[in-house]
């Protein structure tokens, strides 16, 4: 009894042996493919679907600090250009503008008087000049009179000598109460001047206050969908921050996804075929938004403007991404795991013997693979499985 139990144990020992045995073998076998290499097209294109969205956002910038005083329109609704979105408060606007108008009368009133000065000034300084213009000219006839005499002896030489000496005088003194005269006047204009150019500063000032305060009835700029407004009632609204966005309609573009391992076929500048309503044209790749928290990619579409109005109303867009297709190449069907560059090791049958021959892969297409070196068309390779077969 004893003897029979170590039996039925060595013999159930045995059989699981032979299973793992056989479990092992199996496990080495790489799964073998026999195919035919020929010459046809390599397609790398891929299909993906796609949305119409607004090309642009729109924003108004809030041109000063300012609080919301009424909202007309709320996120969601669609609104007409021109059409009033919500107002700001006013007030601290009209005071500077009032202000502003103030100093421009005060300064049009000192411009006014110092008109007035100037044409007074300017008579006065005239009656004197004229009055030592009659005085030199009294004292040159009188300088005859006596040189006359002299000739005569009916005077004396100290006598013409004092009147030249003083008509010399009076001649300095007219000469220097003209450029005393033309300095003043200069200096009048110049006052004149600078009163003018601080008026047309001020009014400046006015015409961009009056600018920003039709800017506080804050209207759509284009007409679309009302995407997002600075804020409720009584919030106040920082200085250059936007006070409404809107999708605009008259520009689309389209939203394409497709999956991540499509990523490296999608780049900026690339074609893209476009189905929607019937209709097929082409656009270009855009910028690419790849998320790490997402299984997709998404990418933008622009089409030209000839074909904006194909995309009203679509819903549903059908993408054609264009990629590095080839036509005509040595191909092999694709499988599993290959990859481009790749190099495989791979039975080429020559008659009746198999030679390793080293293979390198081009474009990898959605069925076929491009055959870059290493075999010629007709000839019938055995390749093993990717994910076991040998790889330099």
């Amino acid at each position: 009894m004893h003897n029979r139990s170590r039996l039925f144990v060595f013999g159930l020992l045995a059989i699981l042996a032979s299973v793992l045995f056989a479990c092992k073998g199996n496990s080495d076998k790489s799964i073998i493919k026999t195919e035919v290499v020929d010459r046809g097209p390599v397609v790398v294109s891929f299909k993906c679907q796609g949305s119409v969205r607004a090309a642009n956002v729109v924003s108004v910038i809030n041109p000063l600090r300012n609080s919301v005083v009424t909202v007309h329109k709320m996120p969601g609704e669609r609104v007409e250009k021109g059409e009033l979105i919500l107002q700001l408060n006013k007030n601290q606007i009209q005071d500077e503008i009032a202000d502003l108008n103030n100093q421009i009368q005060q300064k049009e009133n000192a411009l006014e008087k110092n008109r007035l000065n100037v044409k007074s000034i300017q008579l006065d300084l005239n009656q004197g000049e004229e009055a030592k213009k009659a005085r030199v000219q009294n004292m040159r006839h009188s300088l005859e009179q006596q040189e006359k005499l002299l000739e005569a002896g009916g005077t004396s030489q100290a006598r013409v000598d004092q009147i030249k000496q003083n008509l010399l005088l009076a001649e300095q003194d007219l000469n220097n109460q003209a450029e005393k005269n033309s300095m003043r006047l200069q200096q009048l204009e110049m006052d004149e001047r600078n009163l003018a150019l601080q008026i047309q500063s001020f009014k400046k000032s006015v015409a961009t206050q009056r600018a920003i305060l039709q800017k506080t009835d804050v209207k759509a700029p284009v007409s679309g969908i009302l995407l997002e407004v600075a804020g409720n009632v009584g919030d106040y609204v920082a200085l250059d921050q936007a006070l409404v966005k809107i999708a605009d309609e008259s520009t689309s573009k389209i939203i394409g996804s497709a999956g991540k391992n499509k990523l490296a076929l999608i780049q900026p500048g690339g074609e893209v075929e476009v189905t929607v309503n019937n209709a097929t044209f082409m656009g270009t790749i855009g910028q690419v938004y790849d998320d790490e928290n997402s299984e997709s990619v998404s990418f933008d579409v622009f089409v030209d403007e000839n074909n904006q109005q194909k995309l009203a109303g679509g819903e549903n867009v059908e993408l054609l991404v264009k990629a590095n297709d080839k036509e005509n190449v040595l191909r092999i069907r694709k499988l599993p795991g290959m990859k481009l560059s790749q190099h495989f090791d791979v039975l080429v049958q020559k008659n009746d013997e198999l030679i390793r021959t080293e293979i390198v892969l081009g474009t990898i297409g959605k069925d076929y693979c491009e055959i870059i070196s290493g075999v010629n068309e007709g000839d019938i390779i055995r390749v093993e499985d990717p994910s076991t077969a040998q790889v330099q």
